[in-house]
């Protein structure tokens, strides 16, 4: 990018996100956290900023689901 040019589309951040969140901006938040998680799969804080609002299911529980009960 030349000196003086502006980006087309800003990069979404998970701080982008917190701050939306901060100031009650609940679907802007999620939207940020889901454009960041689908950019970077391994963003732990997007991730878990997702489980704590009840979008992602928690990875405790999908773990869960993911060990078979043993029958004896």
């Amino acid at each position: 990018m030349a000196a003086g040019e502006r980006p087309t589309s800003p990069k979404p951040t998970v701080t982008i996100g917190e701050l939306y969140l901060a100031q009650g901006h609940r679907r802007e938040a999620i939207a940020i956290f889901q454009r960041v998680l689908s950019a970077e799969p391994a963003n732990r804080r997007a991730r878990e900023a997702l489980e704590r609002l009840g979008v992602l299911p928690a990875r405790a529980t999908i773990r869960a689901r993911e060990v078979p009960d043993r029958a004896e």
